[in-house]
């Protein structure tokens, strides 16, 4: 190796040349050359040169086991570092460290202990999901409405979701989650969660969770999953994402007036989408561009159920009445007539209750909010029970009359022009005795006895059995008394003194 100045060696090993002249001193006097030292680490380097790392001298050092054990407990019942502190001091103060020494070292350990393990993300793989502390309000005449905003973001790309809902309830929890998966496109594999009572029932490594969001997740095919309890590390994804709403959308949002829920979901959705379009901190990209690059495609391919989940409000085991029918809320609804005296189960969503039978699915009904109605499937019902329901059907009725003439069609719509029920009874007696008339006396001379009955205003069922048997006996519809209607134009015997003979 060619010989170098001392000043050479400083300016390359960035040292001053008196201090690199007492180290090439002390490798002389304790036998080190160059590639030797290579092979040392620097403590053994240290070691070798008998160079002593500076000490404070006769000071003690504290109990870091103590320490850590105390401050591992939970927030609230743990003592702060001043008192663990002060209780080291009380021991020995001639031999105990400064307060800043003390900081000082027992951070260098904590700092140590705390070591957190990179996590990976796959595309289209994890959603997290969170709620911020931090609630906005919106006025209502003049009163404050506070809400609550969940949070959820995509493990690959970073893209955040912020949705602003009434309460944290497992409603809202499910409301925030649909919303967020029709945000991004599609369904992740994974939706990631803390223990939040709305959620699970009872946390373990694998939660038991609430009825609702295990449904919503075998709705949406779906894992869902929980982080370990006091663990938010576990979901540091979305804790980051809420800091990053919290801060710079809901805390400059305390200065603003909404005045209904809908206006701060739309400030929402502006100012997350472009806390979306923002760079990373020392990158050329931002979530939008990494969202884009791959994991809007994967979840289009998983993409979305055709449609969204209907919330489980309520479970029953209801005994069907002789009726067919069972009673929810002072709704009746009907189910096939086997099924009559037998025990269904009911599953009412806000929409709709579904009815199974020996785990069979059976039928869905719209929810109907008709107090004291029914609401009856044709197919539910047997077939005599049938007929009579068709018989009472406005709709099929004048469909027949229609088919029939005019002159029955008329009186057919005279009949139900007297009452408001489309299913009324009395009026589908009628119906039912003219299609009897019809059927028994035959599609002309019943028109023609209608035409004589609107025109002598005799619309009852009876007198049209009244006309057919009198225009028998009279030889023809012609010979019956024909009714003039008298009007001003028509002048009587009264008249003319009632001596005029015509």
């Amino acid at each position: 190796m060619p010989h170098i100045t001392v000043r050479e060696q400083a300016r390359i090993a960035g040292a001053s040349p008196s201090a690199t002249h007492r180290i090439n001193k002390r490798c002389e006097r304790y036998g080190v050359d160059h590639p030797l030292l290579e092979q040392f680490n620097d403590t053994e380097a240290k070691e070798a040169l008998r160079i002593e790392s500076k000490r404070i001298h006769d000071k003690r050092e504290p109990d870091y086991n103590k320490a850590l054990q105390e401050l591992g407990k939970p927030r609230g019942k743990r003592k702060s570092r001043t008192i663990l502190f002060l209780e080291y001091q009380a021991e020995d103060p001639s031999t105990a460290l400064s307060k800043s020494q003390y900081f000082r070292k027992l951070n260098k350990v904590m700092k140590r202990l705390k070591i957190v393990m990179k996590q990976h993300h796959a595309a289209g793989e994890t959603l997290y999901i969170d709620y911020c502390g931090t609630q906005v309000f919106y006025t209502d005449n003049g009163e404050k409405v506070w809400v609550k905003v969940f949070v959820a973001v995509l493990g690959a790309s970073k893209k955040i979701f912020a949705f602003a809902t009434a309460g944290e309830k497992t409603i809202h929890w499910i409301d925030g989650m649909t919303r967020a998966v029709e945000y991004y496109g599609g369904c992740p594999e994974t939706i990631s969660m803390d223990n939040a009572k709305a959620l699970v029932n009872k946390a373990g490594l694998i939660a038991n969770l609430v009825d609702n969001v295990e449904a919503w997740g075998l709705h949406y095919g779906c894992l869902m999953d929980t982080c370990r309890v006091g663990r938010p590390q576990d979901k540091s994804l979305v804790e980051l994402g809420v800091k990053f709403v919290t801060q710079r959308i809901l805390v400059p949002m305390l200065e603003m007036s909404f005045f209904s829920l809908h206006e701060i979901n739309r400030h929402l959705a502006r100012e997350v989408e472009l806390l979306n379009n923002e760079k990373f901190q020392g990158f050329d990209i931002s979530r939008n561009d990494l969202f884009a690059l791959g994991e809007r495609e994967i979840l289009e391919q998983r993409g979305l159920p055709a449609l969204p989940y209907a919330m489980v409000v309520e479970r029953k085991l209801i005994r069907v009445q002789s009726n067919y029918h069972f009673k929810y809320k002072q709704h009746e609804y009907s189910v096939p007539y086997a099924l009559a005296g037998e025990i269904v189960d009911v599953v009412i969503t806000q929409s709709h209750l579904s009815i199974s039978y020996q785990n069979e699915f059976v039928y869905k009904h719209v929810m109907s909010q008709e107090i004291m109605g029914a609401t009856t499937i044709p197919e539910h019902m047997p077939v005599e029970h049938l007929a009579d329901h068709n018989m009472c059907d406005k709709a099929l009725n004048l469909e027949w009359a229609r088919d029939i003439s005019e002159p029955v069609t008329a009186i057919v719509e005279k009949w139900y022009s007297e009452t408001n029920n489309p299913k009324s009874r009395p009026i589908a007696k009628r119906c039912k005795a003219l299609m009897d008339m019809v059927q028994k006396r035959g599609e002309h001379v019943v028109t023609k006895a209608v035409e004589y009955a609107l025109a002598h205003k005799m619309d009852r069922p009876t007198d049209l059995n009244l006309i057919i048997s009198a225009q028998k006996l009279e030889g023809g519809f012609d010979k019956l008394p024909a009714y003039v209607r008298k009007h001003e134009n028509v002048r009587g015997k009264d008249y003319f003194g009632g001596d005029y003979d015509a």
